[in-house]
């Protein structure tokens, strides 16, 4: 067990809740297949210690779990979105309207850290109350599993010189100005230890700098950094919902700071792993798996791969789709969102397609800790594929946007 029993139950027993099932599917349609990435659910930030403490004279709230660890009330959100899941995939008649699920039926696959374990246990516990499920662990508790580990394979030197190209320029193209000015003043970081001893100290981009080191994660310094880290632990905050009056020590308190915040977060994420080049080449153990699910017959009908927002970026990115908004979420890659291909066919041309879509809790969901019912849904938006048609790519379209040299 990753968390105790007692909160596993408890998630159980929430997930029970009143949610009801989604809209049935088109009559000419029959759902064959479905792969599930999902983002971890809710998660300690990292902030006892090291920059993000030196960034304010403030100190940070206490958690109860540690740094990093999946909080109980990440479990019950994630029971929420698997009971809801569950539901959908029921209703489809994807998966038997009773009863627990075959290997043929279902399989989960998490990275080894305790987030992401917890996050597929309190899925599956949502998902198929009452049934043992097994997740699946490759690694050690703690250690990451290379399916889920962003990061650099491509040794070349020129590949290296073209990445840290192209991050600089996505930096170049934002002005991110006004909202380190929101993080400075939530943090009073002037004020911080960080500043010590330095007369005119501010969060400025011009001291950011890019790394791409083959079996690393990309990765960036300076002020760029210590900010998304910063907003980070404030969403983290905001999602827990412990006292929305002290939420940035009183200072976070209207939408347009959460919203630069966001901006800060999101172009973070997009600056390191949303660059065609380094995309393609971070996601391709993942985009491997993919186009494997899909290819072998063999494959389960409903496959649950639990990792990180690096992992569901840099797929997005690395298939194209970099142009979309989740309404009613300050994150591009929320956590407890998932990433949905979708495999459906035609009942009459016996045709199959393809189909992307994001399902998320919102904001609201997430800090209300709301159960997700057919009154009350999660966001779901259908991605659009470059090259493909409005209504999904052919299995074989989809197979070529897979490959390592399909961009």
């Amino acid at each position: 067990m990753i968390l105790p029993l007692r909160s596993l139950l408890l998630a159980l027993a929430l997930g029970m809740s009143t949610a009801t099932a989604m809209a049935a599917p088109a009559a000419d349609e029959q759902l064959e297949q479905v792969i599930l990435l999902s983002r971890h659910n809710l998660r300690a930030p990292v902030v006892a210690s090291g920059a993000l403490a030196n960034a304010t004279p403030e100190t940070w709230p206490r958690w109860e779990v540690a740094p990093g660890e999946l909080t109980t009330k990440g479990g019950v959100l994630e029971a929420y979105m698997g009971r809801y899941i569950g539901q959908w995939l029921r209703q489809t008649q994807l998966l038997r309207a009773s009863g627990c699920p075959q290997p043929a039926d279902f399989r989960a696959h998490a990275n080894s850290l305790q987030r992401t374990q917890a996050t597929a246990q309190f899925f599956v516990a949502g998902a198929f109350p009452g049934c043992h499920v097994a997740i699946e662990q490759r690694m050690p508790l703690g250690t990451m599993d290379p399916l889920f580990n962003p990061v650099i394979h491509n040794r070349d030197t020129v590949f290296r010189e073209r990445a840290l190209s192209a991050m600089q320029q996505a930096l170049t193209d934002v002005d991110l100005a006004p909202a380190l000015a929101v993080v400075e003043a939530v943090t009073r970081y002037p004020e911080s230890a960080a500043c010590t001893g330095r007369g005119d100290c501010h969060l400025t981009l011009a001291d950011t700098t890019f790394s791409a080191e083959p079996g690393k994660e990309p990765r960036a310094t300076g002020s760029l950094a210590l900010a998304s880290g910063v907003v980070d632990a404030l969403l983290m905050e905001h999602y827990e919902a412990r006292d929305a009056a002290a939420e940035g020590w009183g200072r976070l308190n209207t939408e347009g700071q959460w919203q630069a915040l966001a901006q800060i977060r999101n172009r973070y994420q997009d600056i390191l792993f949303g660059t065609p080049g380094v995309a393609r080449d971070v996601a391709a153990p993942l985009l491997e798996q993919v186009g494997t699910l899909l290819n072998d017959p063999a494959s389960p009908k409903v496959a649950l791969l639990v990792g990180h927002d690096s992992n569901i970026g840099s797929v997005l990115a690395a298939l194209g789709i970099t142009d979309y908004t989740l309404p009613d979420q300050y994150e591009k890659t929320p956590i407890g969102g998932l990433l949905q291909f979708e495999r459906w066919r035609d009942r009459r041309s016996g045709r199959e397609r393809i189909r992307l879509a994001y399902v998320y809790p919102t904001t609201v969901q997430l800090r209300d800790a709301q159960p997700l019912t057919e009154a009350q849904p999660p966001g779901r938006v259908a991605l659009r594929v470059p090259g493909c048609a409005a209504q999904g790519c052919t299995a074989a379209e989809f197979q070529r946007l897979l490959q390592p040299a399909a961009h």
